[in-house]
């Protein structure tokens, strides 16, 4: 099996800053392995309540336990959400590696769909945070 891709943080055009590969990476290829910390489905379920309130997150659910790349992770974590992704992140016996969907160059950056939007995600959270400033109780005075 051929070695994962060598791999390289730079800034991205997407946000921020984005994973791109260093040398061409043919289709179907392994990338890099989606690390962090390995948490219940239950203790997965409450990080992502947080999570979904801050509008980011790190984790990724699979069968039976979550990964949350928040502790633990790797340089995966930079990589950005596309709806046109030249990878997938796929569950291979309870790791999760991320694959190329299609041949990338070499100085490409590096994209899977999330599966959620996280524009709309952000969104809500800094809805959720106004709200909250509005909502609540007023300082009693002695």
């Amino acid at each position: 099996m051929r070695q994962p891709a060598a791999v390289a943080i730079r800034p991205s055009a997407i946000h921020g800053r984005g994973l791109f590969a260093l040398e061409a990476v043919p289709a179907a290829a392994r990338i890099i392995q989606y690390s962090g910390q390995k948490v219940s489905l239950a203790e997965g379920r409450r990080r992502d309540v947080y999570y979904n309130s801050i509008g980011y997150t790190l984790l990724i659910r699979l069968k039976n336990h979550y990964i949350d790349a928040l502790i633990g992770g790797n340089e995966s974590i930079y990589i950005n959400h596309s709806l046109t992704p030249n990878a997938e992140a796929l569950d291979r016996h309870g790791r999760v590696w991320i694959e190329a969907l299609r041949d990338i160059g070499a100085g490409e950056e590096i994209t899977f769909d999330y599966g959620f939007d996280p524009v709309e995600m952000a969104r809500r959270a800094a809805a959720g945070a106004k709200r909250s400033r509005l909502t609540a109780a007023p300082e009693k005075k002695p």
